[in-house]
């Protein structure tokens, strides 16, 4: 039993100073507590991911349009409903990519390039953007006919009685908080964690991006986890984020117009 005990205590230390854990001694030299402190690979896990869950918490309980809705009533309905749209849109954008943003290049003092921060277009990879969005627009169209796609989108309501001013700042804001979000999931995460997780950085980032699809139709739900897979991978393999810009922003402006068009507003 003392054999097994030793060996068992000697399993724990190295697993510990693996994980950049220390055991610390007393003063007649017996083992203590182990340290909690994080060594810098740890921290550049643990930042990333407790971001994401703050992140995602904050909005969904505080940047929902009901949200601002029910502190600013009044100002809710001017536009047909559009402010409490622009809200959810501005907070998507500053959390998903002003705040990483900042703590990548004040917190990490990385380049932001290196996080896939870089809109060129290289032609190697342009014909592979091109293919990922002809594969899905297809599934846009089919989507498009069904009821709970009618009664999702557009998301601001008001657009099917809104002038065109109205529309074209929703619009905007809306196709803007894809470029944030695309810098959250394929950038800060997938290839921030990527540089210690290696192409499991994919596998983990996939597990928040299918939560903030949660509120949208089933089937979009779901699509979502094969979509996220894939974009991460091509965001790993183009180290840039530009791949899910170009599907995000093509998509969401294609069901966002079909929907428009369907209602006669354009």
């Amino acid at each position: 039993m003392t054999g097994l005990h030793h060996t068992g205590r000697r399993r724990i230390k190295r697993a510990l100073n693996m994980s950049g854990g220390k055991i610390e001694r007393d003063a007649e030299g017996r083992e203590g507590s182990t340290s909690l402190a994080l060594t810098r690979a740890q921290w550049a896990i643990a930042v990333p991911l407790v971001y994401a869950a703050v992140a995602l918490t904050v909005l969904e309980y505080f940047a929902r349009p009901d949200f601002y809705a029910r502190y600013f009533p009044v100002a809710s309905r001017e536009l047909f409903g559009l402010y409490p749209h622009l809200w959810w849109a501005g907070c998507t954008i500053t959390l998903f990519l002003l705040v990483p943003a900042a703590i990548v290049k004040f917190g990490f003092r990385k380049p932001l390039r290196e996080y896939g921060l870089n809109l060129q277009i290289r032609r190697r990879h342009l014909g592979l953007y091109l293919l990922m969005f002809a594969a899905v627009l297809p599934l846009v169209f089919v989507a498009a006919a069904r009821p709970e796609f009618q009664a999702t989108y557009p998301f601001y309501r008001g657009a099917f009685q809104a002038g065109i001013g109205a529309i074209a700042l929703w619009e905007l804001a809306y196709l803007s908080q894809f470029v944030a979000l695309e810098f959250f999931f394929r950038g800060f995460l997938v290839l921030g964690l990527s540089r210690l997780l290696g192409r499991a950085a994919i596998w983990v980032a996939v597990v928040p991006y299918c939560m903030i699809h949660f509120h949208k139709p089933p089937l979009e739900a779901f699509a979502a986890i094969v979509a996220g897979l894939v974009l991460g991978e091509v965001a790993w393999r183009t180290r840039s984020i530009l791949g899910g810009v170009i599907v995000h922003v093509g998509v969401a402006a294609s069901m966002e117009w079909l929907a428009l068009a369907a209602a006669g507003r354009i």
